[in-house]
């Protein structure tokens, strides 16, 4: 059914929601605001990225959104040294390959350092294409994404995006392909099950899913 799998980057192939945590609350402390837990990022975290610093109480006033935004990515780049892979995401990504199907990264965060973390996990090899944005803002992907469906060598029937966010189904949406998300990044399953595409607990559930499927 599906020969191109595009996947998302952070909480999808990256296991990091905890350390986005950490970089936020650090932002939080500073402004002497209430301290955010795991369990209610994955309930309240959102795209734009600015909505979301809204609703923990930044108001934009004394300082811009950019201005928080490259102190939350200064923080969190000293994060990804303490990130690991989502469990078994290599030999997944190398069962699938063999299995026929090709790969992609399309992800929110800034193109240099996506290409940087996949060098660090040794991951590039897996994938014939990367993509990120060119600035800190994380607003969205979807226009990157419709310009890569252009231009992949697939039918859209063919191809499926792999996320674990609400915007990974946006996304998914706007090119008109299948999507898959996943519990164990960014969002909870409460929320991702408002999408109705299928919803599963772990990266080695969606390769066996695709497995069966390919």
């Amino acid at each position: 059914m599906y020969k191109h799998i595009i996947w998302d980057w952070n909480g999808t192939l990256l296991n990091d929601a905890a350390e986005c945590v950490a970089t936020v609350n650090r932002l939080i402390a500073a402004r002497n605001l209430p301290a955010l837990t795991l369990e209610r990022y994955r309930e309240e975290v959102d795209f734009p990225v600015v909505n979301f610093y809204r609703h923990l109480g930044f108001t934009f006033t004394t300082e811009t959104f950019e201005e928080v935004a490259h102190e939350y990515m200064e923080g969190y780049i000293q994060q990804v040294p303490n990130c690991r892979l989502q469990e078994g995401a290599v030999e997944i990504l190398r069962t699938l390959s063999e299995a026929g199907y090709s790969h992609s990264l399309l992800s929110a965060y800034h193109h240099q350092r996506l290409e940087e973390a996949v060098d660090y996990f040794g991951l590039r090899k897996w994938f014939i294409r990367l993509i990120g944005l060119n600035d800190y803002y994380a607003h969205s992907k979807v226009e990157n994404g419709k310009k890569w469906i252009r231009e992949l060598p697939f039918p859209k029937q063919e191809v499926v995006f792999v996320g674990d966010m609400l915007h990974d189904y946006e996304v998914a949406s706007a090119m008109g392909v299948d999507c898959i998300l996943l519990t164990c990044g960014h969002q909870s399953r409460n929320q991702l099950e408002r999408c109705g595409v299928l919803v599963l607990d772990s990266l080695s559930e969606a390769a066996d899913r695709l497995r069966n499927l390919g």
